[in-house]
């Protein structure tokens, strides 16, 4: 995998924590109690926020490793094309081209 794929997947991944953590911060008291599936244990929305902070500071962790602390991520995402967005790449080459031409 390429490096900037390595970054984007852990962005994502990184997002989609941040995203759950706001939506359960809407949804539930912070003093809340659940029950975790897996292991029947109660545990409170306070402690699902830590241990998903836990996971964000990890993934961060694994970005500075795949990055060399940013040292590897320099210029990656420099390119005038969106790297995720393959209509926004086709837009912007046609601009380019139309603007060589003129």
């Amino acid at each position: 995998m390429s490096i900037a794929k390595d970054i984007n997947k852990l962005l994502d991944q990184m997002l989609t924590i941040r995203g759950e953590i706001e939506r359960m911060r809407a949804d539930l008291d912070a003093n809340a109690n659940l029950v975790n599936n897996q292991t029947g244990e109660k545990i409170s929305a306070n402690k699902i926020e830590e241990l998903a902070n836990n996971e964000i500071t990890s993934i961060k962790n694994e970005l500075n490793k795949v990055t060399k602390d940013g040292e590897r991520a320099s210029g990656v995402f420099t390119c005038p094309y969106y790297i995720n967005d393959m209509l926004q790449d086709q837009l912007i080459a046609r601009e380019l081209e139309d603007t060589d031409n003129e």
